[in-house]
């Protein structure tokens, strides 16, 4: 139903460590012993006899809260699997892509077969309400909570469309699967993926698309990982092997005890010496800034956009004997060439702010075309090669010239 909210996934592995020396290992076990005494006792002899299951999050919530860590979370029961489907694109909801806009959601996709399509949803369409909820200023994950639900479930949205009366839809929820690449030619020979989340099966969707693509005949190639929040390293290493080929460094891990490890590549490339733009932002974390940062190091492709999120942590998926799961921080990594990225990001060897000129921009600089460029009277709105862009905040007027913003340096450049 919903894929902009993967900004928050991660990598993840699957292991499990224990404390480095014995003594260490003694503290570690008398401290659980200590709160599994205090939640014995608040359990069975507090006034207020608090809900067991609601005690146990409450004092896992207490120590996550303590490390003061956004990717250390704990998965209850049920939620682990939730976690690994919205990552492999699938879930159960109405089927449609949501953006906030102001003070509201708005629709930017509506998946082709789902429930939203049945109900006549469109593109733009705005929800302002969610059973009778009225959704003006909730954050964008509270929404999603909302229209989320079991298969054959109902729910009623209020939809808002340019130049109609408001109107309510009743919409059944259903399951939704969404690939997690997407490719098409854009003509001049230039090809395009879109990766929206590196799933399980991530890799083999690019090899694919990739694939489809090299038999139209394209001679260059657009990676789109905006708004891709992440998802599986072996998918993000997959990938770097079909662009860089066999024995090259993704990227290096380095825990608390300073032990490094390389992730080399294992597969023969796919492509052999194509021109490669990568389209990054700030929300192009994780895994995907793995991926850019291979490809920016080795020469093997040009970022364009904005600088990335920057989330350069590894987390550890951990199974517990309840069921759930701790997704924990264990390491940093950085690039192959040791650059240190969290909380900093990747910086783009092209800076294009406006997110609608973004693509152009790429196009332009694999294939340069003259530019005629028309100023229509809508500050808002541009016209190049009779392709309508809308320029948010709109042009820039001074001593009586009329500026696109952040479209430096705006020339047929030279691929490195």
């Amino acid at each position: 139903m919903f894929r902009k909210l993967l900004v928050i996934l991660t990598v993840i592995t699957f292991s499990w460590s224990v404390p480095a020396s014995a003594a260490e290992n003694d503290k570690a076990l008398a401290g659980a012993s200590t709160l599994g005494e205090v939640f014995g006792y608040i359990s069975q002899y507090h006034l207020k006899q608090p809900d067991v299951d609601q005690l146990t999050k409450a004092s896992i919530k207490g120590m996550l809260d303590y490390l003061n860590d956004p990717y250390t979370v704990y998965f209850s029961p049920g939620e682990l699997e939730q976690f690994s489907d919205e990552l492999n694109g699938d879930f159960e909801g109405i089927g449609a892509e949501l953006e906030m806009q102001q003070q509201y959601p708005y629709i930017v996709r509506v998946l082709k077969g789902s429930p939203a399509e049945s109900a006549g949803l469109k593109n733009g369409d705005v929800i302002v309400a969610v059973d009778g909820k009225d959704l003006a200023g909730k954050p964008l994950y509270d929404v999603v909570t909302l229209l989320r639900g079991e298969k054959g479930s109902s729910v009623s949205i209020t939809v808002r469309r340019a130049g109609q009366p408001d109107r309510q839809v009743t919409i059944t929820r259903n399951t939704v699967n969404l690939p997690t690449v997407h490719g098409k030619a854009l003509g001049h020979d230039i090809g395009l993926i879109a990766i929206e989340s590196f799933g399980m099966e991530t890799g083999e969707e690019f090899a694919n698309a990739l694939g489809k693509l090299q038999e139209e005949g394209i001679q260059s190639l657009i990676i789109d990982l905006r708004n891709n929040g992440g998802g599986y390293v072996d998918s993000a290493a997959e990938i770097a092997s079909y662009l860089l080929g066999k024995d090259k460094t993704v990227f290096v891990t380095e825990d608390w005890e300073k032990n490094k490890d390389s992730f080399v590549t294992e597969l023969d490339p796919l492509i052999k010496e194509m021109p490669v733009v990568v389209l990054v932002n700030e929300q192009t974390a994780s895994a995907s800034e793995i991926l850019a940062g291979a490809l920016q190091d080795y020469g093997a492709a040009t970022l364009l956009g904005t600088h990335t999120y920057g989330k350069a942590t590894v987390q550890d998926i951990i199974p517990l004997q309840n069921g759930g799961a701790l997704k924990l921080t264990t390491a940093f990594y950085t690039t192959p060439k040791g650059r240190l990225i969290d909380g900093v990001g990747l910086q783009p060897d092209r800076y294009v702010s406006t997110p609608g000129l973004q693509l152009y921009a790429a196009r332009q600089l694999l294939h340069p075309t003259k530019r005629v460029i028309q100023f229509t009277g809508e500050d808002s709105k541009v016209i190049i090669n009779e392709e309508t862009f809308y320029v948010p905040g709109g042009v820039l007027k001074e001593k009586g010239g009329i500026l696109l913003p952040c479209v430096l340096p705006w020339r047929p450049w030279d691929m490195r």
